[in-house]
């Protein structure tokens, strides 16, 4: 049988995963006395998986701060919008309503324009401080100074946020991650290189010695027994079951929210309606007034 190297470990690896093919190793190796020259560099890796885990653990919170954030500004944002939103319709008519709306919301529905978390909600809320402080409507101008400060929170949210990003894809592509697990792979080349010599130097070791020491396959989270994974899939399916639920609640929310835009809509074309027939009949009677 031909003998199969040290498998190389990939860079998207866990690390508790990768933790287990260093301590495999490092285990095979202490009860092998031919092999006891290698244990050295296994214990060094073994030591380093904890220094490679403890920055993972921080960038992991790192990211997680920033997405906390990020979810507290969007929160804000969405908020001040709606509150806009039902100011603009309750304090003006016409075509002072359809020029504020396309001022403020870019021609889009509520529901739409806050749908982005943060990101081009964001970018067309950064000019909403001027625009409110010059609409002229008081009730309006009155929400002026709220703006900014809300805009601001988002942006501070959207840097944190791309900062973590960085860090983790830098950690993980190029940086400590990426050469810790490069040194492993090549103490698992060196150590399998010499391995495999000691059968020609011992031929009572079998010719597939060196294999042993190795992870063959990735290794699975645990020893599955068959019940264990028939559990699993049960457990799959009530969380898919979860999910498509959710999804369903979420299109329920959209159509509802999209009809009720049409049914803001279609009230607002119907008091401009009825405000043109007034200025109409207002119009008659200022005619007839003259004529009498």
């Amino acid at each position: 049988m031909p003998s199969m190297p040290a498998r190389i470990i990939d860079y998207r690896t866990g690390l508790l995963s990768l933790l287990r093919e260093i301590h495999y190793t490092l285990s095979q190796l202490s009860h092998e006395p031919l092999a006891a020259a290698h244990v050295p560099a296994f214990q060094t890796l073994h030591g380093g998986w904890q220094v490679i885990m403890l920055e993972e653990s921080q960038i992991l919170g790192q990211l997680s701060d920033a997405q906390a954030a990020v979810s507290r500004a969007d929160v804000g944002i969405d908020a001040f919008a709606g509150r806009v939103s039902f100011t603009v319709d309750e304090s003006t008519s016409g075509a002072t309503r359809k020029q504020l709306r396309t001022a403020l919301f870019k021609g889009k529905a509520l529901s739409r324009f806050r749908r982005p978390v943060l990101a081009g909600q964001l970018e067309a809320m950064t000019d909403w401080s001027s625009t409110l402080a010059q609409c002229g409507v008081p009730a309006l101008v009155s929400l002026a100074p709220e703006a900014s400060p809300l805009v601001e929170a988002g942006l501070a949210a959207e840097r944190q946020r791309a900062v973590a990003q960085q860090r983790n894809r830098d950690f993980r592509d190029v940086g400590t991650r990426k050469q810790f697990i490069d040194q492993v792979n090549a103490a698992r080349k060196e150590a399998y290189g010499a391995l495999s010599k000691l059968p020609f130097q011992h031929p009572a070791l079998p010719s597939d010695f060196a294999e042993v020491f190795f992870y063959r396959d990735p290794p699975r989270e645990e020893e599955e027994t068959i019940d264990e994974v028939k559990t699993s899939i049960e457990q799959l399916e009530v969380q898919l079951a979860e999910r498509r639920g959710l999804l369903q609640k979420l299109e329920e929310e959209a159509a509802a929210a999209a009809q009720a835009e049409q049914e803001r809509l279609a009230k607002a074309q119907a008091a401009d309606e009825l405000e043109a027939q007034a200025q109409a009949l207002l119009a008659q009677a200022a005619a007839l007034r003259q004529r009498s």
